[in-house]
């Protein structure tokens, strides 16, 4: 990916909320307080994203959204170079909304069963 795009990738996911950068194998990742939701790869963006919305890109643009095969489950890898900047800020957007931790307003409230002696 060309420095460009990687400023502008690293700006957009900066700018969310409680997020941090952080090394992972050497490629520059970004994360909310619950889980990775980019990387930025040499063959692409990696995007934390729910499995139909990935099939959804596979389909729409097979050469902007590659599918690869990690482990059961495929992958995306956004070609960032194929797909407007302002596209490029919603994919990003709905995978930090996808990693970040639910808000909670407190615990659940605890229910319980009554057992009846009879």
């Amino acid at each position: 990916m060309k420095q460009e795009t990687n400023e502008h990738i690293r700006a957009l996911a900066l700018s969310f909320d409680g997020v941090s950068e952080v090394d992972h194998w050497g490629r520059p990742a970004f994360r909310t307080k619950k889980r990775m939701f980019a990387v930025m790869r040499p063959d692409g963006l990696w995007l934390y994203l729910p499995d139909e919305r990935k099939e959804f890109l596979f389909e729409a643009d097979p050469k902007a959204f590659v599918k690869y095969l990690w482990g059961k489950h495929p992958e995306l890898l956004v070609q960032p170079e194929r797909v407007s900047k302002k596209e490029l800020a919603a994919l990003l957007q709905e995978a930090y909304d996808a990693a970040r931790p639910s808000l909670k307003t407190g615990p659940a409230p605890r229910t319980s069963v009554a057992k009846r002696q009879g």
